[in-house]
């Protein structure tokens, strides 16, 4: 019985783990991004590490809403717009609004250069 229990408990600590971590192409293109914004602008390790969680989150979310639910293009827009907004938000909580704004022209920038 405790057996049982104990194999259980760590069935279902194994299985939540991995319904949250993120797809390692998700979190490649994150890490690419945040090098990229950190190298251009400056920034330490701590602020590198911001962007990359701020924007893991961002490409993460935009997958779950996108995904799956056969979107016209107009509505992809709408959740790219509301994540841009959404992330704009969470970047001012760690960074100047001057910076947010070279943060965002930066992030298009590499976005570019990624669809070459």
């Amino acid at each position: 019985m405790i057996k049982k229990a104990i194999l259980l408990f760590f069935l279902s600590v194994t299985i939540s783990s991995l319904a949250q971590k993120k797809p390692a192409y998700l979190e490649k293109r994150a890490k690419s991004a945040s090098e990229f914004i950190a190298t251009e602008m400056n920034f330490n390790a701590t602020q590198k590490n911001d962007i990359y969680s701020i924007l893991i989150e961002k490409y993460d979310s935009n997958r779950k809403r996108i995904r799956g639910k056969n979107l016209s293009k107009k509505e992809k827009q709408l959740v790219y717009k509301a994540s841009f907004a959404e992330t704009t938000k969470n970047l001012l909580k760690k960074f100047t609004k001057k910076e947010v704004n070279s943060i965002n022209k930066l992030h298009r920038e590499w976005q570019k250069k990624q669809q070459k």
